[in-house]
């Protein structure tokens, strides 16, 4: 176990390096600038997230959990644990939205960079692969309709879409950066505020019939178990890396 976490120390020590290596070399690089943004605004939630530990723990806890949630890709899923927490719903929907905004632009930064042979992260290399091939696949279909079919392929929530994907297609249709992620944002935006209305009012139907308690405990034990296999998951993806070798890539 101990040496797995040096090996897992020695893997974000190598990140930060070549993070480093990215800013002096590549600083020019519109989606070397987009991953950083990304990864400033996910050291600003770690840091906020700390706060809360000490000062909010309920808090904590539900933010937290939905963060994990939209990683694992359970948008819908978040805005609920929000929702049945007690947030507003319009709290619910900017702090949804964040998350979306923040992961789309780490993901996209990532994915284009390893598309242009700028970075070879091994760790990623799967999931990277992935996403550009599903991109591919849709990319003929929603050059049809232009604009409007990015906005409406992140909007509605079919298998494969989303964000992430429709930021990708976005690229592969030479779309400007600023053009992309207008679209891609606001198609975002759009299905956080449908999921958000649909899940209040599913909300309080089943409040008449199921009191609030009983179903924050039966939501919160569910979440626990899909967070708890989806991080097992990944942890074995990430130990197998470790001891098959590391990216050797500067």
């Amino acid at each position: 176990m101990m040496n797995f976490f040096k090996k897992l120390f020695s893997l974000c020590n190598k990140g930060l390096k070549k993070l480093a290596y990215l800013i002096r070399k590549h600083l020019n690089i519109i989606e070397v600038k987009i991953l950083l943004l990304g990864l400033a605004l996910t050291a600003l939630t770690g840091i906020y997230f700390l706060y809360l530990l000490f000062t909010d723990p309920g808090l904590y806890k539900v933010l937290s959990s939905t963060a994990i949630i939209h990683i694992m890709g359970g948008r819908a899923l978040g805005i609920v644990t929000c929702l049945s927490a007690g947030i507003s719903l319009f709290y619910t929907i900017l702090y949804n939205f964040f998350l979306e905004v923040v992961i789309v632009l780490i993901a996209y930064g990532i994915v284009v960079l390893v598309m242009r042979n700028i970075i070879q992260p091994k760790l990623f290399d799967s999931a990277v692969r992935q996403a550009e091939l599903t991109a591919q696949r849709q990319k003929t279909k929603i050059k049809k309709y232009g604009s409007i079919g990015l906005f409406l392929f992140v909007m509605f929530p079919f298998f494969m879409t989303g964000p992430v994907i429709g930021a990708i297609i976005g690229y592969l249709l030479n779309y400007r950066a600023i053009n992309n992620f207008l679209i891609v944002f606001s198609g975002t935006l759009a299905s956080i505020m449908i999921y958000a209305l649909i899940g209040n009012n599913f909300i309080n139907f089943i409040n008449q019939y199921i009191h609030m308690d009983v179903l924050k405990k039966w939501g919160g034990i569910i979440i626990a178990v899909l967070i708890v296999i989806f991080l097992i998951y990944h942890l074995k993806t990430v130990k197998a890396f470790l001891y098959t070798g590391d990216d050797d890539e500067e």
